[in-house]
């Protein structure tokens, strides 16, 4: 080996030292970037665990609002549909009251009126006056009888 392979050696092994000392700068460079990014990455996950706990939260409080509003809603319309059997009930004894009203009134216009000697057609349906008549007419004389002759 003579002085200019011992220079060119030289030569090169401080370019690998200042490439050396580049790929170090380098190195130190991404791994400051890796490192920002992991920070970054772990902030990212810390403030997700803690979103997630608000939302979790959050889905519980309305999850038993719509609990307890069901709750109510299902007692109103227990009240309301009760309230609704009640007033048809009180429909159907008001409707009842009414005809007996009605029956009672025709009954007493048939006692009147019997009073007066009139039927009352109410109480005897023609039909029951047909009935009569020709049960009657036997009774009746066979010759008829005019007024003028």
């Amino acid at each position: 080996m003579d002085n200019d392979d011992a220079q060119y050696y030289n030569e090169q092994i401080k370019h690998f030292e200042e490439n050396s000392d580049d790929m170090t700068k380098l190195l130190k460079q991404q791994l400051y970037v890796v490192k920002s990014s992991l920070g970054a990455i772990n902030n990212t996950l810390t403030d997700m665990e803690y979103n997630e706990e608000k939302v979790k939260r959050g889905l519980t409080e309305i999850k038993n609002y719509i609990k307890s509003v069901t709750t109510e809603n299902r007692e109103k319309i227990s009240t309301i549909a009760a309230k609704v059997t009640v007033e048809g009930h009180i429909a159907r004894v008001n409707e009842a009251s009414n005809e007996l009203l009605r029956h009672l009134d025709i009954l007493l216009q048939s006692v009147t009126n019997a009073r007066k000697g009139i039927l009352q057609p109410q109480v005897v349906s023609p039909k029951m006056i047909m009935n009569a008549w020709f049960q009657s007419m036997p009774s009746f004389p066979k010759i008829p009888l005019h007024p003028f002759r």
